[in-house]
């Protein structure tokens, strides 16, 4: 479990337009009114088990929500997707050349080992990011140079050629800095007992089942911290886990199913946050990904789908994504077909997704040289992620191209992605507020995510270009031309964005969601 995906099984939700935190607690009727200390919340996750609670291996959008209430970040996003400081004091200092950045850090601050918090400790995250084998981070931060300190409190980052995105890779895992203690203890076992700063400390995991937190003696503002422990339960049954939101066994749910989503509005015990995902859902090919992801150079795996552009082409074609969004998820997605979202400052309105086209699919199919396509499509397992996996395989059946659902718990699927051991999969992205982070590692030749074995020069240099550029006008144009790059290749193939809705309990107060869509519980408190 060492890529680098806030992957998700599935996001499901409806509505385009972005909540703040503020008006999303007043919809759901959360206002300022006593609260009490203590309590135990739990909390349904429906993206998947998380899988390793290492920042540097992690890959889980359900992981993302679980490291929020321990493992804090060097900056993070506030609810209008603007980067804070968070363990850092301000923002970079950035030279000239924009070779060199300077993080001042926050002074006073402890890990939940007691051991402080300082600028040597982000020095050893970092160049372990770099160099453990495996490292989900490498391809975000991998232009890095040199990591120093220059004090106590104050880190220099060099970096080998100007990137854009650093300070933004920063506000995710690769700015979640661990105990130096810790991770000499256990090393590349960190993930079995995991230590950070943060409210909240690392408690106990059933695999399978949940993971445990409970309340930081350590934590610099722990006056602001309420409960005493939150429970995350992997809730994989979709009616289930409304049932359980709505008998009052979870307090919250981190994502609503359309098919529960009137079941839950009309229970006046609950409320709903609805946020726009920065992400995708869509699929994966294995086009030259046959030995495992890095194992460079990728060579051709053989399969149907990596044989033929033309077939790649057709099962796109065969998807109406209006009828998809409508029986699949009632009208509560956003259909789409780029891997940067409506909600991202860089979405392109001039690119044009590839029509629904059966007609012209069919003749491909034929044109193809392939008898009877067929395709193994490997799906997490989850109620809503099979019911859409069930919508395409009709939808390729119709054009001749035959689908055979291969149902995989959600880590063994992303090992299995890592190995390259699988033809299609159909898996989504949180997204990132910087569209490197939705693109680099999944089509770059070297990226950490390049599940698909996919190799374009050309597309790399464009990528690399991209990192370098300076100004959002330029970087604009290169993801464009990425992108165009992207569709007519068809390593990735995008299906939508999804609208995150969250359920609350109105016994609760101080749950947030912001445009990374995950479910903020660590400073909640119960009425």
């Amino acid at each position: 479990m060492n890529r680098t995906r806030f992957r998700t099984a599935l996001l499901v939700g409806a509505a385009v337009t972005l909540v703040s935190a503020a008006a999303a607690a007043a919809a759901i009727g959360i206002h300022r009114t006593a609260a009490k200390n203590g309590g135990t919340l739990v909390v349904g996750m429906t993206a998947g088990e998380p899988d390793a609670l290492d920042p540097t291996l992690a890959r889980t959008f359900s992981g993302r929500e679980v490291f929020l209430t321990f493992c804090q970040k060097l900056y993070d996003l506030n609810a209008k997707a603007q980067i804070v400081p968070q363990l850092a004091s301000a923002l970079p200092t950035i030279s000239k050349n924009k070779l060199t950045y300077m993080i001042p850090l926050r002074k006073g601050i402890t890990f939940n080992d007691g051991t402080p918090f300082n600028a040597a400790a982000v020095v050893t995250t970092l160049n372990r990011d770099l160099t453990l084998k495996g490292s989900a981070r490498l391809s975000e931060i991998s232009p890095i140079s040199t990591v120093t300190a220059k004090g106590s409190y104050t880190v220099v980052i060099q970096l080998k050629s100007a990137y854009s995105p650093l300070t933004a890779q920063l506000a995710d895992r690769a700015g979640m800095i661990m105990s130096p203690k810790q991770l000499a203890k256990l090393g590349a076992n960190f993930a079995q007992d995991p230590i950070c700063v943060g409210p909240f400390m690392y408690s106990n995991r059933v695999a399978g089942d949940s993971i445990t937190v409970v309340k930081s003696p350590y934590y610099y503002d722990k006056k602001d911290v309420h409960l005493d422990k939150i429970v995350f339960k992997v809730d994989n049954d979709t009616a289930a886990a409304a049932a359980a939101l709505k008998a009052g066994d979870q307090q919250a749910l981190d994502g609503i199913d359309s098919t529960q989503l009137q079941g839950i509005e009309q229970d006046s015990s609950l409320g709903i946050i609805k946020q726009t995902s920065l992400g995708y859902q869509g699929f994966t090919i294995n086009i030259g990904n046959k030995n495992g992801i890095d194992k460079l150079p990728y060579s051709t795996v053989g399969t149907d789908m990596a044989k033929s552009s033309s077939l790649r082409k057709a099962f796109e074609e065969a998807i109406n994504r209006q009828t998809m969004n409508k029986v699949v998820f009632g009208g509560t997605v956003d259909p789409g077909c780029t891997p940067i979202s409506p909600s991202s400052a860089y979405f392109d309105k001039t690119i044009k997704c590839t029509p629904y086209d059966p007609a012209d699919a069919k003749k491909l199919v034929a044109a193809s040289g392939i008898s009877n396509p067929t395709v193994s499509l490997m799906v997490p397992t989850a109620t809503a992620t099979l019911r859409l996996a069930q919508f395409i395989q009709a939808e390729e059946h119709a054009v001749g191209i035959t689908v055979n659902i291969q149902s995989t718990d959600f880590v063994t699927s992303l090992d299995k992605e890592e190995a390259g051991t699988f033809d299609t999969y159909l898996i989504g992205w949180s997204g990132r507020i910087d569209p490197d982070g939705n693109i680099y590692a999944f089509a770059e030749t070297s990226g950490s995510e390049n599940g698909s074995g996919y190799s374009n020069n050309r597309l790399d240099y464009v990528l690399n270009n991209a990192r370098k550029s300076a100004t959002a006008k330029s970087r604009m144009t290169l993801y464009h031309v990425a992108e165009q790059i992207i569709e007519n290749d068809r390593p990735l193939i995008y299906l939508y964005y999804p609208v995150t809705r969250a359920g609350v309990s109105k016994q609760l107060t101080g749950v947030k969601m912001y445009p990374d869509t995950l479910l903020r519980v660590a400073f909640a408190q119960f009425k």
